[in-house]
């Protein structure tokens, strides 16, 4: 029997020895989910795959509730439209994830935050996580209608709600089934066509004239300018030793307001004009519009640039840069943001892709918090917005015409580099209220105004027909 200073003593060696383990439990813990909490959604983490592929995953949903994504019942992810592929994005084992999957991974799986207190509520949760449905803001039928419209020439299409930056639609082709990765991933990610680029968001194109858009606001909100201003094209214009032709103008030379070089897309008055703002103006006006860096948005954006780092801001340059050419290299979605703020009387809705997380059919919470901020004043918006609708009234796009409906727009044939042209078209409807903006390019698709604006019309349509 032992004596009580032994039983004491013993009592404290276990204490000790349980105090240890459990230091050295938590020091583990805390290692993991503090510091290493890279690993916790490491696609290769048995556990997210496991969560990944857990039948409770929440759904993907239009914003009518149509499923676009759902878990079967053996836990693999069945994909219902390949138009929203690249919104929606994949889940694979070996690829991983990427578009919605990817960026609400956590909401869909019920995972908890990393850190101490989600660490230890999971611990308490196994077996009972359960994900939300994610409800997108694509609306159906205007997704319908562009990828109709667009078909299979490759290219994008965007759309949204200027008041509230709701994504109505968005298509990028060539499109891919997510659910077909495991048999096809090597293949798609080195097909040169890349399928798997969200070209709406990510496609970098010289935008052409649809930037006449930003070069007006610069020119007319710096005083350079004004709507009535006459302006002079002899046939064309040099530019330290760079000839730009009077192009398009239906009397080819001459005088003329500039609001009508806008309507008839000048490059030779544009390219003067843009030398007369400088580079300072125009800069700050296209950053004030979203260039040169990466639009917030729901998944991540590529960021348009206005010259290539590096670059001497020469006049010659700047001239080019003026009329859609030089080194720009804009996304769909940074000339939609452009339409949408004209429409918007100057203000911004930040574009976002859901509406919120849902369980059972009700809103569990939003997801997204868009905020509005002002980018140019209403006047300047309102007198850009009235050179757009004399663009569409004026025949330079008809195939946006739409009978009883004033539309605005901007055509855009951007020389691609190869010989060919992407054809760019931006758009806005009804002018006075404007519900939808538009933005479609057609890689090495000739002139905006034939190609790119019937795609353009028939998604203004199907919005209107609402």
């Amino acid at each position: 029997m032992l004596s009580p200073g032994a039983f004491e003593r013993r009592l404290a060696s276990v204490g000790s020895f349980s105090l240890l383990v459990f230091f050295v439990f938590f020091a583990a813990l805390a290692y993991w989910q503090v510091f290493r909490t890279d690993l916790a959604g490491d696609d290769r983490n048995p556990r997210v795959l496991s969560a990944f592929y857990d039948p409770a995953r929440g759904r993907i949903l239009d914003r009518d509730g149509n499923v676009l994504a759902e878990s079967l019942g053996d836990g693999t992810r069945y994909y219902t439209d390949a138009s929203v592929a690249h919104a929606v994005g994949y889940l694979d084992p070996r690829y991983g994830s990427q578009g919605v999957e990817l960026a609400f991974n956590q909401e869909l799986t019920g995972q908890r935050p990393s850190g101490w207190a989600g660490a230890l509520q999971a611990e308490f949760d196994r077996g009972r996580l359960e994900g939300n449905d994610i409800r997108l803001t694509l609306d159906p039928a205007v997704q319908a209608a562009a990828a109709a419209a667009l078909g299979s020439r490759k290219g994008a299409v965007i759309a949204l709600d200027p008041r509230s930056g709701e994504v109505l639609a968005m298509v990028s082709v060539p499109t891919y089934d997510p659910g077909g990765l495991t048999t096809a991933g090597d293949a798609l990610f080195s097909d040169p066509d890349a399928p798997l680029l969200n070209r709406a968001i990510q496609g970098l194109y010289p935008p052409g004239s649809t930037f006449k858009t930003v070069t007006a606001a610069a020119a007319l909100g710096g005083g350079v300018i004004t709507p009535e201003t006459i302006v002079e094209c002899p046939g064309e214009i040099v530019i330290d030793g760079f000839p730009v032709s009077c192009r398009n103008v239906p009397q080819g030379v001459g005088t003329y307001p500039f609001r009508d070089a806008f309507t008839f897309s000048v490059n030779a008055i544009f390219a003067d004009v843009g030398v007369k703002t400088g580079w300072e103006k125009l800069l700050r006006t296209a950053r004030a519009f979203g260039f040169e860096r990466q639009i917030a948005f729901t998944l991540e954006t590529a960021a348009s640039q206005v010259y290539a780092p590096g670059s001497a801001l020469s006049r010659v340059l700047l001239a080019s840069t003026a009329f859609g050419q030089g080194e720009l290299l804009a996304t769909p979605l940074q000339m939609a943001v452009v339409a949408a703020v004209i429409a918007n009387d100057g203000e911004l809705a930040r574009p976002h892709l859901t509406i919120g997380a849902y369980r059972d059919g009700a809103l569990v919470r939003e997801l997204e918090h868009p905020e509005t901020t002002r980018v140019i004043d209403t006047s300047l918006a309102r007198t850009l917005r009235d050179f757009m609708v004399a663009v569409v009234d004026n025949g330079q796009a008809s195939g946006v015409s739409i009978p009883g409906v004033s539309v605005g727009g901007k055509t855009g044939t951007a020389e691609a580099g190869d010989g060919t042209s992407h054809a760019w078209f931006v758009a806005f409807a009804p002018a006075e209220n404007p519900r939808v903006a538009v933005v479609v390019v057609v890689e090495n698709g000739g002139q905006g105004g034939v190609v790119a604006s019937p795609i353009a019309g028939a998604v203004i349509r199907a919005v209107l027909a609402q």
